[in-house]
């Protein structure tokens, strides 16, 4: 369907976090590195959405030291700053849209430290005060994080996870977005990483999107639960090199990525774009969302049939399947639909914010009436 939605984009505010990766500490600099013996066993990266406005994230990895004795090293988590219309100052040292960072090296907790690298000046690391001097000079961010701890590899495979929440913003052309750097992977010693696990579960009833700049088809990817994915399916600017970008209808359930010997040539963007309807009234020819989080507001439909498209959209969600041909055909060409013959509507078990939209539409007008 086409016509009268359209993607904005315009000003966008972005956060980029990325894998551990080696550093060398010199000075008041902390200068990334390739570690020549430490190897990348396995990599469990977890996304979970919560509360609607946090992503919680796990990085389980599995490291191999091939080396008879004990090593230790400097470890770094880069955490970029954000930009756009969003305030980059530290909060209480940290990063303003992360919190809850932990550490776990073989099931010990390890203390870390937090560095503001600039990205101006050769990796120079930054003070508090320097940045203060920095935003009275600039309306954006000179410098990153790096969340760094040292990290001892005794012989062998050695565990290490951590974990942090991560507050989604939004911005005029998405309700949410999330980058993660996978290639700082590539650092340790054996280039790649052998067994590679990313597990996505923003919740029921959502549609979101990757750049497919990891992976080339959504074949590589598995539903685990009810869903569809679609390759080519929207286009998207940002870190797209060019191609369109996958996408990934759930009701239920999460979406994985696995891979062997994975050799990241790219990052992950994953995101939720905010439609925005430009043409009133709400017609036959206008698309609807899956997601429940955006359900589209209109004060007229064309007529009955419209506005009947529109009172069913909790149930197409949820696979009932019509008998009523308008809403056969709208629905069937929908993208997110997938039938489902045991679904009965039961409107008392709807989300309650599709309740209140449903209510809503009862101020609709009609455009033409029979």
């Amino acid at each position: 369907m086409k016509g009268l939605l359209t993607l904005l984009i315009l000003l966008q505010s972005s956060i980029l976090f990325a894998n551990d990766g080696a550093y060398f500490m010199s000075g008041n600099q902390l200068i990334p590195i390739k570690e020549t013996s430490v190897q990348v066993r396995k990599e469990i990266l977890s996304l979970k959405r919560v509360d609607k406005d946090f992503l919680e994230v796990t990085v389980d990895y599995t490291f191999f030291n091939p080396e008879k004795k004990a090593k230790t090293i400097l470890v770094g988590f880069e955490a970029f700053s954000p930009s756009g219309d969003v305030d980059f100052f530290p909060k209480n040292g940290q990063h303003p849209y992360m919190n809850d960072f932990t550490v776990n090296m073989n099931q010990k907790i390890l203390p870390f430290e937090i560095s503001y690298v600039s990205t101006e000046e050769a990796k120079k690391e930054l003070s508090l005060k320097d940045i203060e001097t920095n935003i009275k000079e600039f309306d954006y961010a000179e410098f990153y994080y790096v969340y760094h701890f040292n990290a001892t590899f005794q012989p062998g495979e050695n565990r290490l996870v951590h974990t942090y929440k991560f507050r989604l913003s939004g911005s005029v052309d998405y309700m949410y977005n999330f980058e993660y750097i996978l290639t700082a992977a590539n650092r340790w010693a054996n280039n790649k990483i052998d067994d590679f696990t990313l597990t996505i579960d923003i919740g029921d009833y959502q549609d979101f999107y990757i750049n497919p700049t990891f992976f080339k088809s959504v074949d590589e990817w598995s539903v685990n639960g009810i869903g569809k994915k679609v390759d080519d399916f929207m286009k998207e600017y940002r870190h797209s090199n060019g191609q369109n970008a996958a996408a990934f209808f759930v009701q239920k359930g999460t979406v994985q990525f696995k891979k062997k010997n994975f050799h990241p040539k790219g990052e992950l963007f994953l995101f939720n774009p905010r439609y925005l309807t430009f043409q009133e009234p709400f017609s036959l020819n206008t698309y609807l969302p899956l997601s429940t989080d955006s359900d589209p507001y209109f004060e007229e439909a064309t007529d009955e049939n419209a506005l009947k498209v529109l009172q069913n959209l909790p149930y197409a969600r949820r696979g009932y399947i019509f008998s009523n041909s308008v809403l056969k055909n709208y629905y069937e060409n929908v993208s997110w639909y997938i039938p489902n013959k045991d679904y009965v509507p039961k409107p008392d078990e709807l989300q309650q914010n599709e309740i209140n939209w449903l209510a809503d539409l009862k101020k609709i007008k009609l455009k033409r009436k029979k």
